[in-house]
């Protein structure tokens, strides 16, 4: 992975993981409590939190391991696995919010790891 994949990597994971600890953090100060939580967290927020925080313990291990290891691609598969899960469970549970997130940094994260770099001059 050359230097702006793993920029593009790096903004990607942490974009996923600021966007899914918002329903932790509106758990954990009670704002989610109630009937008005809104259409993205959907009717069940014990759902989307425990999904989310499996997908920022896999983001923020993959965003390690890219730092680490740039040239690594091994922890693609747990990384696409666990996304592709969860997209899976906020389709089948009624969460936009998840199945979004899911779906996107699936679809995007292994596709900019995946192209080829710059050849050398």
């Amino acid at each position: 992975m050359n230097k702006w994949q793993q920029g593009a990597v790096t903004v990607l994971l942490l974009a996923e993981m600021a966007v899914l600890s918002i329903p932790a953090v509106r758990a954990g100060t009670g704002m989610g409590t109630g009937s008005g939580q809104g259409i993205a967290l959907g009717n069940r927020p014990g759902m989307l939190l425990a999904a989310g925080t499996i997908l920022l313990v896999t983001s923020g291990s993959a965003l390690v391991t890219a730092w680490l290891r740039p040239q690594a691609r091994t922890w693609l598969a747990t990384f696409s696995g666990a996304h592709a899960a969860a997209a899976g469970l906020g389709w089948a549970h009624g969460l936009p919010l998840l199945t979004l997130v899911s779906i996107l940094t699936v679809a995007l994260v292994p596709a900019v790891v995946l192209l080829p770099g710059q050849r050398s001059q």
